[in-house]
């Protein structure tokens, strides 16, 4: 019997990674692994101690990952050991998930004939680096022979770019309902940290970064212990920001008022002591970190970016914060003040995480993107193989 053929997903990461890779790494455990064969690929930073967490969440969800260290941004023995990788596994399908492997796969297929195919995760430019990645990377994309959009922003993105529509599907990012559910109560949770069982807590999962706009989250807060002092806003992450948002803060006098937590590798405890998530980006996909929200019952409050105004239903299953900040304060309020308001938004939430994000329903649909690029008929296969066991039984 013929081994199925082998998709290998490419990842440029830094630590520990962040929100692609709750994708990633779990994508193997809920395909039909009749139909494909899952591996993953890991560039980082040589010495980076981050990639560990990753090789434990790989083995946890039976993701077979290889690690591949770079000796900086562009890294030509890398490139060969990832050329190598992709010949010693008979790579059929290349699956990009940053700007740095959509180009890498251009150059990888001059040498490996594969198919090419990308997920659109979200957008960042912070750097030079970054950005010159973008505009390569945008080049490369209209080389691919399918773009998977977690976002219709995305979609519109990559058609903008060349992309004909024929080429792009829109997969909005999922998770698995089972795994994601709440361990604790959050009186539990909040006992459990030693926080203030009277407190409001406010929390915000991100990277400090400028695209992430956690400086907006802390301007709010200022306005908020203003009117209603038993707030507390918690960060959870870290990033290039962290000096200036803490200087931000002092000059807000809110800096002894918020919860410093750092970057951790399982927010979920933290999580389930908070009573609100608060999402302030100026850009992003569709975040991991909002459907958990919604699975749990924490109510989401976030800006209208990406995919969050189809995830969150307009607003009937979270609060869509308005383009202009000075909003934010009267919108905050009744999540805060109003109990029976807040239970209609979580009512509305789970059921749309239910319907519309379900991790395995999200892996059949990119198992039909794969059949898509090699040109598999499935249902031609599945009447052949019912024949086939007719005439058998036959015999």
């Amino acid at each position: 019997m013929p081994q199925p053929p082998t998709v290998l997903h490419a990842r440029v990461v830094t630590g520990a990674g962040g929100g692609p890779d709750k994708t990633i790494l779990r994508s193997a455990a809920p395909i039909d692994l009749r139909r494909y064969r899952l591996a993953a690929a890991y560039l980082h930073p040589k010495g980076d101690h981050g990639i560990e967490t990753l090789r434990a969440t790989a083995a946890r969800f039976g993701m077979q990952i290889h690690t591949i260290p770079e000796r900086g941004p562009i890294d030509a023995r890398s490139l060969r050991m990832t050329l190598d990788l992709c010949k010693r596994l008979h790579v059929k399908i290349w699956h990009a998930h940053d700007y740095k492997t959509d180009v890498m796969g251009r150059l990888l297929r001059k040498r490996h004939l594969m198919k090419l195919v990308t997920t659109m995760h979200g957008f960042t430019r912070e750097t030079w680096r970054t950005r010159f990645y973008a505009s390569l990377a945008n080049h490369a994309l209209r080389g691919y022979d399918h773009v998977v959009c977690v976002s219709p922003q995305l979609v519109r993105y990559a058609a903008e770019h060349g992309v004909h529509p024929d080429k792009i599907s829109h997969i909005p990012n999922a998770i698995d309902l089972g795994e994601c559910k709440r361990k604790q109560t959050r009186a539990s949770a909040k006992q459990k940290l030693e926080l203030d069982s009277n407190e409001h807590a406010i929390g915000v999962v991100s990277r400090f970064s400028p695209e992430k706009g956690v400086d907006r989250a802390i301007r709010l807060f200022a306005d908020l212990c203003e009117q209603r002092p038993f707030v507390r806003l918690h960060l959870i992450g870290d990033g290039p920001q962290r000096q200036q948002l803490e200087a931000l803060a002092r000059s807000l006098g809110v800096f002894d008022s918020i919860h410093w937590w750092g970057w951790q590798n399982n927010p979920s405890e933290i999580t389930e002591a908070m009573d609100t998530l608060l999402l302030t980006s100026y850009t992003e996909g569709l975040p991991n970190v909002v459907l958990e929200a919604m699975a749990i019952g924490l109510p989401v409050v976030a800006t209208g970016v990406g995919a969050l105004p189809e995830v969150l239903r307009g607003g009937e299953a979270g609060v869509l914060l308005r383009e202009d900040p000075s909003d934010w304060l009267e919108q905050m309020l009744p999540v805060i003040d109003q109990p029976l308001y807040r239970e209609r938004l979580l009512c509305s939430a789970r059921v749309n995480v239910e319907r519309h994000h379900d991790f395995s329903m999200r892996m059949n649909h990119m198992a039909d993107v794969y059949d898509k690029v090699l040109g598999v008929n499935r249902q031609t296969q599945e009447s052949a193989s019912k024949a086939g066991a007719s005439l058998r039984e036959a015999a």
